[in-house]
C-alpha cells in the first residue's frame, strides 16, 4: 500500500521512521531513501534506525540548495537535480528487486513539487509499485495528483511551533 505523510506540521519523517521501526520489529526489511536532507545532518531517527538490522538508509550525495548559502544555490540546483534523479532510479531498482517489504521515500513530495523529479514520471511510477511493497512518501508540497494512488494520507497541520518565535531547531526534538 502507499502511505503519504505531508503538510506543514512537524513529524512527517518521524512518522515514517516509526513505521520503519514497527516493520523492522516484525522482521520486514526496510530501505529509506532520504532525498533532500544533507549527508552531514544525522537526524535522531536516522541514528536510531542505523541500530536496527533490517533497516538500510540511503542519502542523496548532493545537498539540496535550501541548505546552502544563498550565493551558491544556483550552482547546486543542477547538481542536486541530477543526484536526486539518480537516487530515484536507485529507489525504483530497490522496489523492483523484491528484497524490501517497505520503501520510504523521505522528502520525495518536495522533490516532485520542486520539479527535481518530473510529476508525470512520478505518477507513472506510483501506478507500477508492486502490491507487496509498502511505499511511504513524505514531504511538503502539492499531493493532489498523488493522493488518488495512496491508501493512507496523513496531513500534519502546524497550529503552533517555537520556530515562529525564532527558536532554532533543537537536537533530539527537530532533528
Amino acid at each position: 500500500m502507499i502511505h503519504i505523510y505531508t503538510g506543514n506540521g512537524k513529524g512527517k519523517t518521524t512518522a515514517a521512521f516509526g513505521l520503519a521501526m514497527r516493520a523492522s520489529g516484525q522482521g520486514m526489511k526496510v530501505c529509506v531513501f532520504q532525498f533532500l536532507k544533507p549527508i552531514k545532518l544525522v537526524c535522531g531517527e536516522e541514528a536510531s534506525a542505523k541500530q536496527l538490522k533490517n533497516v538500510k538508509i540511503v542519502k542523496c550525495k548532493e545537498c539540496h540548495p535550501v541548505f546552502m548559502a544563498p550565493g551558491s544555490r544556483l550552482q547546486a540546483q543542477g547538481r542536486a537535480k541530477k543526484a536526486i534523479k539518480e537516487m530515484f532510479e536507485k529507489a525504483k531498482k530497490a522496489i523492483s528487486g523484491k528484497v524490501y517489504g517497505m520503501i520510504i521515500l523521505d522528502e520525495i513530495i518536495n522533490a516532485v513539487d520542486q520539479d527535481f523529479i518530473n510529476e508525470k514520471t512520478f505518477l507513472q511510477f506510483l501506478k507500477s509499485v508492486p502490491k507487496k511493497i509498502e511505499l511511504v512518501l513524505t514531504g511538503r508540497g502539492d499531493i493532489s495528483n498523488m493522493e488518488k494512488h495512496a491508501d493512507y494520507v496523513t496531513i500534519m497541520f502546524e497550529k503552533k511551533h517555537p520556530y515562529r518565535r525564532k527558536v532554532d531547531a533543537r537536537k533530539g526534538i527537530e532533528y
